[in-house]
């Protein structure tokens, strides 16, 4: 490899690795702390399960954006662009009620589209070792999951209980990673390629594209099953009688527990002939793992988070390797990506919604958890067709 490709290749993985390390914790930092932030800002249940289920509801709305923003600013300048307006709503929402819903919108469709250029970054810079980045990529979205849930109640302690200075404090990572996004991006040299790109596969027939509907139904179960968790697990936990901080931190353990699946899963997914053994196995697993947290004993809780943990950070990277290796071409991911993406996480959406719903009504936690074993189910279903579609052209060249 020459110099200047070896240059061109770091800063590709540097962006990646400050898009990965930024699009999680400003969500899981807050589902430890929906008890105090219910109390500062006078929400209601109600209140508190649509704060919970906007971000992945953002996640939805917004992809389609993602072609469009590439088309007008290249693929570097809008991750720039938008991890300045993740920092900014993340400093900003804790000022005022009507701010922190706002705010999460904001949040919500800034991760959003960033989770859909990344791949788009892999497949046009990374192609080469495209399931092994795909891998450092998703192993940095659990580091980040994992901070968001492990610090948030040591940082609100750190603040004397006051909810707001601990919300925004999780902006002073994010002004690094843009720092990181202005430093690196420009030596991607992926602008003008990808706003051609953009405007060519605005023209296209995404929803013909071979592989389409399977890929988004495996992304948008493990969405669902994932969200799910993230929103409600430690109010899971507590309600069945564990400590307020023990309960966040299995939130953390949650990610912690599938940091080396995150990263081996994709890269072992490189190769074709593993993919469909892969998503059978992170099916299986995501079942037993649900059945176990909703009618086994408090005490195996955090085995069974283990378990969850592992196989949703499996699963989503994964997700992203589908989409990296079932993409027709590079010109074509951001288009696959945000479909795929997009239409996903509207559905998803839908889960943190469901299980506040069912349990305001009445339904016991158990039983609404056990709900989350049909989209474990259709997981399996979708990424074995899905798997399938992706094994024709391969970007890596690998059989």
């Amino acid at each position: 490899m020459s110099t200047p490709e070896r240059r061109h290749g770091i800063a590709a993985g540097v962006l990646i690795l400050a898009v990965g390390l930024s699009v999680r914790y400003p969500i899981t930092s807050v589902s430890p702390l929906l008890g105090e932030i219910a109390a500062t800002y006078g929400l209601s249940a109600s209140g508190l399960a649509v704060l919970s289920a906007i971000p992945v509801l953002l996640f939805g709305l917004a992809s389609p954006l993602a072609p469009l923003l590439v088309s007008r600013l290249g693929l570097t300048r809008s991750i720039s662009v938008l991890l300045a307006a993740l920092a900014a709503a993340t400093l900003l929402r804790p000022l005022s009620p009507s701010l922190l819903f706002s705010g999460t919108v904001a949040i919500g469709a800034a991760i959003a589209i960033l989770g859909i250029l990344a791949p788009q970054v892999i497949r046009h810079a990374l192609a080469a070792r495209g399931g092994f980045w795909t891998g450092v990529y998703t192993t940095s979205f659990g580091v980040s999951a994992a901070a968001g849930a492990a610090l948030a109640v040591p940082l609100l302690h750190v603040f004397d209980d006051r909810v707001a200075p601990a919300l925004m404090s999780w902006g002073i990572p994010l002004l690094i990673a843009v720092g990181l996004a202005l430093a690196f991006g420009p030596r991607v040299g992926a602008g003008p390629a990808a706003r051609g790109a953009a405007k060519k596969i605005a023209h296209g027939s995404v929803f013909r594209t071979r592989g389409i509907w399977a890929v988004t139904g495996f992304f948008g179960c493990q969405a669902l099953i994932y969200f799910s968790l993230t929103a409600w697990l430690p109010t899971i936990a507590v309600d069945r009688g564990m400590p307020a901080p023990q309960a966040g931190l299995l939130l953390a353990w949650m990610s912690v527990a599938g940091l080396p699946a995150s990263l081996l899963a994709p890269t072992l997914a490189g190769r074709r002939s593993l993919r469909t053994k892969l998503i059978v196995g992170v099916g299986v697993l995501s079942m037993l793992g649900i059945a176990g947290l909703a009618l086994g004993p408090l005490a195996l809780a955090p085995l069974m988070v283990a378990v969850l943990g592992v196989a949703q950070s499996a699963a989503f990277g994964l997700a992203i390797a589908l989409i990296v290796f079932t993409a027709p071409s590079a010109a074509q991911t951001a288009a696959f990506s945000a479909t795929s993406q997009g239409i996903g996480y509207a559905a998803a959406a839908l889960g943190p919604l469901l299980l506040g719903v069912l349990v305001q009504a009445g339904v016991e936690w158990s039983a609404a958890v056990l709900l989350l074993a049909v989209a474990a189910a259709g997981e399996l279903a979708f990424g074995v067709i899905g798997s399938r579609a992706s094994l024709g052209e391969d970007p890596a060249g690998r059989s």
